[in-house]
């Protein structure tokens, strides 16, 4: 930034009131003081708390001034004599110091690289408050604290403020699934949070409001931050998890890494051997035009799906410049089959007894290489990531079905879905006034095929392509003022969609698009309590089957379809966090306009029949608070409180009349994490959720308890965890659905008592180096 001299000041003074002259000229003179200022952030980009920045005398190394890096690591302060020659030294445990040779102004952005080798052990014991308050979520600290003993990374974001889980699904507490990342890094597949230990994180970041850098389809963010890798040579570890559900079954995954000063070769092998055997209840009221017709069914399905994967990759850092890629493939082979029973019964009266049995099998593969860059150029930030991916979904099923009134049913389907994608985004940030800029740009180009067939005149086939590019330009800027901080953001996003109908151009079904997404965020005190205002404006588009316009064959009386009409989501968010040493809290208010989701229609040619479709509904609104308590002054003893509601104005016409969904959804949490004798860690957790309303649905009540135990050997060399979930059997998915001609009661019941053993061994432990974060990834999502 260029400083002006006194006589531009002069200049610019003339004309003015005598007191604004006065303020002027003291301006001035606070401008002239030397100064020097900066941030500095890892290697991935992570800002640098605590750093030590020292100036140093030139001549003889004396100390001459120093400081510590804030929270978002920036650091600043006056020099007296800028004439004299001046060495600036940041350091920080865990990475080489940084030597800048006669520093003067705003030095933009310092980059730490990490040591080659590591330190003997230093034990240091304390409290400190894990969970703190940033500009766009909140961050917990986990290297050092409890919670580096829960097991691994998908137990972990089970146990973050205002983040809930349910077998491996993640949901961020009224912004439903998000977009997680680890070292900046989207994560594709959701076992590799299972991979991931927790004694490997440094820090977990919850993002309630993500910028315009993310695609506007992230409603949230969790960032996964690991501790800085140290270590050279080669390194392996292994994870062998065996457990007991109604059957037994086990994971094994195995990560080697070679590192040799700034390259690192790594590799990953994985499998997975599971199986579920779901069982269903359900009644289902159809309000048809001329008969009301009841079916109850139950129906079991066994399934089994091994997965094999593997990662190769390379990374290589030089100074300040990083540069890597990776290969990652998977193969997923699964089959299910089981049987159904429905009793048909209209107006009260049984009319029919259906049964039906089936047997499917799938082939999934996927093929993915991505690269990226990041580096600085003098003060600017640069990050280029570049992804090509290739997909393949097949399905067979074998169909028999059987009627005490109809002629029996035998038929097979096949459906093949083929998805290519290609992705690329950009991005440059710097240092501007008090704070940083950072403009950027993302592009995808899709290519889908989707076929389905049968060789029954009932079954309708099809053949569809999808030619989709969307390009997407943001800009974002941070600035600080004392206490005061402020986030601006803009997301402007173009899609040029092209549907094709058996070869045809579908112009009806084809369609363009343009989507601005706003972002602005306001941070300040109120006393000792730190409050975050934050506006966001999100869109979600529809994933591609249910654009789909192919009627697939779910039983004699119901079809299914997608909507090549359905328009995009979007939601206005509006939300106030405020944080007071432990707690924490947060109020949100959504506003959603064209939220999809499942109606029953009568199917045409058939008045008996239905067909199930994705439509938009009406504007709604909706409404939550959380609290979380999570105090650090117990000894060994580390409670969690958290407690909240979400609640909403959802309506809809149900069988002619006016249906209000609006009874509030209690939630609550109470872990617990106790520090044995022998340096063991007991872990007991507790949740549950009240009755009441979600989107079209009534939701019944549960709880459910979980313990775990575990125990490091060696410096964190050996690990075992023992794992039971579930304890008592009370965990249950009971709803009731309701569109304009249907109210389904369901009964879901699933083997959710789980006793698990994990053991992980770490050989000269040393993680990857890679720092990209991806590109398309909203886009691999909707694939």
């Amino acid at each position: 930034m260029k400083r002006r001299m006194p006589s531009d000041n002069r200049r610019l003074a003339k004309g003015l009131l005598l007191a604004v002259l006065q303020c002027l000229s003291a301006l001035s003179l606070s401008a002239q003081t030397p100064y020097i200022r900066g941030t500095v952030k890892d290697g991935a980009g992570t800002p640098v708390e605590f750093a030590t920045v020292t100036l140093l005398s030139g001549k003889d190394s004396t100390v001459l001034t120093g400081t510590v890096t804030e929270e978002n690591g920036s650091f600043s302060f006056d020099v007296t004599d800028a004439d004299q020659p001046t060495v600036l030294r940041i350091s920080f445990i865990g990475y080489k110091d940084c030597m800048i040779r006669n520093p003067a102004g705003d030095l933009g952005v310092v980059v730490l690289n990490p040591v080659d080798q590591q330190l003997d052990e230093v034990v240091v014991k304390g409290n400190r408050r894990m969970v703190k308050l940033r500009n766009d979520g909140i961050q917990v600290d986990v290297s050092g604290t409890y919670l580096s003993h829960t097991g691994s990374a998908l137990e972990l974001l089970g146990k973050m403020p205002f983040v809930s889980r349910s077998g491996s699904d993640i949901e961020v507490l009224g912004k439903g699934a998000p977009l997680i990342y680890i070292n900046n890094r989207q994560v594709r597949d959701q076992s590799e949070l299972v991979r991931l230990s927790s004694s490997e994180i440094r820090n977990i970041e919850v993002v309630t409001s993500p910028g315009a850098r993310y695609a506007s389809t992230a409603n949230a963010v969790i960032r996964i931050t690991t501790a800085a890798p140290m270590g050279e040579g080669f390194s392996f570890n292994d994870r062998t998890t065996t457990g007991v559900k109604h059957y037994a079954y086990l994971f094994e995954q195995t990560d080697f890494n070679y590192r040799r000063k700034g390259f690192d070769l790594a590799g990953m092998l994985n499998y997975e051997n599971y199986r579920e055997r779901p069982r269903i209840e359900n009644t289902t009221l159809q309000y048809l035009s001329t008969t009301t017709i009841e079916q109850r069914g139950t129906g079991k399905d066994f399934s089994k799906f091994p997965v094999y994967s593997g990662k190769v990759g390379l990374n290589y850092n030089h100074k300040s410049h990083y540069f890597g890629l990776f290969y990652d493939f998977r193969f997923k082979p699964s089959e299910s089959s089981g049987p159904t029973e429905t009793s048909r019964y209209i107006d009260g009266r049984f009319s029919e007894q259906l049964e039906n049995s089936s047997a499917s099998s799938r082939h999934a593969r996927q093929h993915l290489l991505s690269a990226y860059y990041t580096g600085t150029a003098g003060k600017w930030q640069l990050s280029v990531n570049l992804d090509a991916l290739w997909q393949l979904n097949d399905r067979h099923t074998n169909e028999h079905e059987r009627s005490t009134v109809n002629p029996r049913r035998d038929f097979t389907t096949a459906n093949e879905v083929c998805n290519r994608l290609l992705a690329g985004n950009a991005s440059a940030s710097r240092p501007v006034w008090k704070g940083e800029v950072r403009i950027g740009t993302e592009s995808t180009h899709i290519h889908r095929t989707d076929r389905y067939a049968g060789n029954a005149v009932y079954i309708a086939g099809n053949d569809n392509r999808i030619e989709e590019t969307t390009t997407a330009l943001f800009a974002e800027t941070s600035q600080t003022f004392g206490a005061v901080s402020a986030n601006i953001g803009l997301r402007w996003e173009y899609t040029d969609s092209r549907y094709y109908h058996f070869g045809t151009y579908s112009p009806g079904q084809s369609r363009t698009c343009h989507n601005l997404a706003p972002t602005a965020s306001l941070a300040f005190p109120i006393g000792k309590v730190k409050t975050r205002l934050a506006y966001t404006r999100k869109t979600s588009r529809p994933a591609f089957d249910q654009l789909g316009s192919a009627v697939k064959y779910i039983d004699r009386y119901t079809y299914e379809s997608g909507n090549p009409d359905l328009r995009p989501i979007y939601r206005d968010y509006l939300s106030l966090s405020t944080a007071w040493k432990d707690l924490s809290v947060e109020i949100a208010y959504t506003s959603t306009k064209n939220y999809f989701m499942w109606q029953t229609v009568p199917y045409p040619g058939n008045t008996e029949a239905t067909l199930l479709q994705m439509q938009n509904m009406p504007r709604f609104r909706s409404y939550s608070a959380f609290a979380n308590y999570s105090p650090t002054f117990f000894g060994c003893w580390h409670p969690v409180w958290m407690a909240g509601f979400a609640a909403q104005d959802f309506k809809l016409t149900h069988h002619g009349e006016l249906l209000r969904l609006n009874r509030p959804l209690g939630i609550f949490r109470f872990n617990n994490a106790v520090h044995l004798p022998w340096d063991m860690w007991l872990n007991i957790d507790f949740s549950a959720r009240t009755s009441g309303n979600g989107d079209n649905a009534r939701i019944r009540s549960y709880w459910t308890n979980d313990l775990g135990l575990y125990k490091s050997f060696g410096r964190d060399t050996w690990s075992i965890k023992l794992q039971l979930n579930d304890v008592f059997g009370t965990w249950r998915q009971q709803f009731t659905t309701f569109d304009a001609l249907t109210r389904t009661d369901v009964n879901k019941v699933y083997d959710t008592r789980d006793f698990s053993l994990t053991l992980r061994y770490n050989f000269n432990a040393a993680r990857s180096r890679y720092k990209g974060h991806g590109a398309g990834n909203a886009e691999k999502d909707r694939l």
